[in-house]
């Protein structure tokens, strides 16, 4: 059947060195988890279903049986003839095999019949083609017999010597191959070894349920070029370009990757998981190296994403460990989040989308990046996030990313768009550590929920950065940055507190807000000397306390304090709060962005500053080249000397004490 549709921000400085210098590769131990097999090929259209699936345990009574012995080959049974070291498969029906055949093949040429062979403790080695062909059938099926362990190996080259190959075609071009659509089923295990050129082809669809699968290949691991459908299967892939993939490009039904229940171990010098269209992955395990990890640096003539989808990607649900090279999640299209719990390490951007990326539950954790999640539409409703970036962590910008698909992106550069874009969250906590701006939106920022907790570390960049509007009508916001580029938020109904110390405070130091009913700690992630602050219990006309140093008792979570109590810390300053805007010390210039003034400026305030023993802030923490005016949106990466680290912050920063360091002159 041929488918046609379908916050202790106790992080110091360091971290952002971390970001830059190199990263450990990730794996996930110990993780199972298990679910009912899903009908993965229910395609795009509600015509289509899938074939019905093969029962586990396959009853071989009355079976040919096909039994390999060295460079010999019996059968016993209909439908399949010998010549030498080859049998071919003429007829449909069910064969065993068995056997270990030194170098031979099984060709399938049966027309438009159904055919399953079921490898039965089989170990097919052939040094000059595919070991396994299917030239011909109407749906091959190839069926693990339960605890049966099988093997096939190919050689370095393929003589394409017989009349159902073609050098031309390349046809075979793989250690498994079918011209037809192809299933793999059964709870045996299969071992793929290919020393050509691919794994596991299909030139139609490809199914894979059940079942232990190990591929080695020089090049792609497992294709399906019209769609790719794998479910409650164990599979370690290890090859030299794409370890997943799905290529037509021809119907837009067609192309697609859906990955579900699985426990995938992907090692790829290229895109872990690659589809042409749509991408869709849900419960189970994935660990996907891409690129040679993190650690690498991206290549300009190949793609090595994480996963990348030429439309749309959406994860449901399931554990990701990722180390990429390139962009760990990538669609031309959107990026839909549900579920699941992510840890991710790249070279390039953590998530990023051309279209709209929604983030409306799981657990991010994003330790390594350029940037953390990018696109026209950044929305987040839920969920737990943690970004370490070396540019910004969220960023709205329209256009498109160069690094992205159409073959093996060149370049890393994101086009600016014409400043609709927008960053909306309405809930979920966030918490980022940038080495550029912490929030950046070509367009709008909007805040109506949720807890955020955001330093940017770049002198030349902003904790908030936007240059439409900015509304903050809800949520808790805690934002600190290292120089004079804050940006304000609207009020809209919420109080905002702005502040700035005139020196930088050391990543470790503890920040506390206390009024009636109240109380809100802090710690930095990293140095800064301006702060925002907003809660829904503030209110115009009351009176908040900031204090900063001392100690706090409880929960330290990437700079958010929770469960504890604070103690020993200096009081900076008792405010009364006005409607919107509330400010003190010096704490903002100009908006950032693609060169307007972008926002509120902050203007400086002389009463009763700078505290006693904390010298004037000269802007310098982190000496960042600076952005020209217009490159609000991604622009180029910068080269690993462009972020240089601020003085290390002294040994009792982990205590949260009081840590102001001189500015250097």
């Amino acid at each position: 059947m041929k488918l046609k549709t379908f916050l202790s921000i106790v992080l110091s400085a360091s971290m952002i060195l971390g970001v830059l210098g190199g990263c450990d590769s990730s794996a996930i131990a110990g993780i199972s988890q298990s679910g009912t097999a899903v009908d993965l090929i229910s395609a795009q259209s509600s015509s289509d279903s899938a074939r019905p699936r093969t029962p586990a345990t396959l009853d071989l009574t009355g079976a040919t049986q096909i039994t390999l012995s060295g460079s010999s080959i019996s059968v016993e049974g209909s439908g399949a003839e010998v010549d030498g070291s080859v049998v071919t498969i003429t007829a449909g029906g069910v064969y065993a095999v068995s056997g270990t055949l030194e170098d031979g093949r099984i060709l399938v040429n049966a027309g438009n019949a159904e055919v399953t062979i079921a490898l039965n403790g089989a170990d097919i080695t052939c040094s000059y083609g595919s070991p396994l062909y299917v030239y011909s059938a109407k749906t091959a099926t190839v069926h693990l017999v339960a605890g049966m362990e099988n093997t096939l190996t190919d050689g370095a080259d393929y003589t394409f010597a017989d009349n159902l190959s073609s050098a031309a075609d390349e046809e075979p071009n793989a250690c498994l191959y079918s011209k037809d659509d192809l299933v793999i089923e059964g709870a045996g295990t299969l071992t793929v070894n290919a020393n050509y050129n691919n794994g596991i082809t299909s030139k139609d669809t490809l199914e894979v349920y059940d079942g232990t699968i190990i591929v080695n290949a020089v090049n792609h691991g497992v294709s399906g070029k019209d769609s790719n459908a794998i479910d409650s299967v164990t599979l370690t892939v290890s090859c030299g370009g794409d370890a997943i993939r799905s290529t037509n490009n021809s119907d837009e039904t067609l192309g697609w990757v859906k990955v579900s229940n699985s426990e995938l171990t992907l090692t790829a010098e290229e895109d872990g998981i690659q589809a042409e269209t749509s991408a869709t992955l849900s419960s189970g395990t994935y660990s996907i190296t891409s690129g040679g990890g993190c650690s690498v640096s991206p290549r300009e003539d190949a793609s090595a994403k994480g996963v990348k989808a030429g439309t749309d990607l959406t994860l449901t649900s399931g554990v990701y460990v990722l180390d990429c090279s390139d962009d760990a999640l990538h669609a031309n299209g959107n990026v839909t989040i549900s579920g699941g719990v992510y840890t991710i390490s790249t070279g390039d951007d953590a998530i990023h989308a051309d279209g709209d990326l929604a983030v409306s539950a799981g657990t991010l954790d994003i330790q390594t990046c350029y940037e953390g999640l990018e696109g026209t539409n950044v929305t987040v409703t839920g969920g737990n996030i943690s970004i370490v970036s070396s540019d910004d962590g969220v960023n709205a910008a329209g256009g498109t990313d160069g690094s992205g698909f159409g073959g093996h992106g060149m370049g890393n550069a994101f086009t600016p768009g014409g400043g609709d874009d927008a960053i909306t969250i309405s809930g979920g906590t966030i918490r980022i550590l940038a080495g550029g701006d912490g929030l950046d939106s070509n367009g709008t920022l909007t805040i109506t929920d949720g807890t955020i907790v955001v330093t940017s570390t770049g002198n030349g960049d902003s904790a908030i950065d936007y240059d439409g509007s900015c509304s903050l009508a809800g949520g808790v916001l805690f934002a600190a940055g290292s120089g004079n580029m804050m940006q304000t938020p609207g009020g809209d109904g919420s109080c905002v507190l702005s502040v700035g110390f005139g020196q930088i405070l050391d990543a470790g130091t503890c920040v506390q807000f206390s009024g009636d009913g109240y109380e809100y700690v802090f710690q930095l992630t990293g140095r800064a000397s301006s702060l925002l602050f907003s809660a829904p219990e503030l209110a115009a006309g009351g009176v908040c306390t900031i204090s900063y140093g001392g100690e706090y008792s409880g929960q330290i979570d990437n700079g958010l304090c929770t469960g504890g109590d604070y103690s020993g810390g200096t009081v900076l300053t008792e405010l009364t709060l006005e409607e919107g805007l509330t400010s003190y010390g010096q704490t903002g210039g100009m908006g950032g962005g693609r060169g307007g003034m972008g926002g509120q400026k902050q203007q400086p305030q002389d009463a009763g500053f700078p505290p006693e023993g904390i010298a004037p802030d000269d802007g310098e923490d982190f000496v960042r080249e600076q952005r020209p005016a217009g490159s609000g949106g991604r622009g180029d990466r910068p080269d690993d000397t462009a972020l240089t680290p601020a003085k290390p912050a002294p040994d009792n920063a982990a205590a949260g004490e009081a840590n102001v360091t001189e500015q250097a002159g």
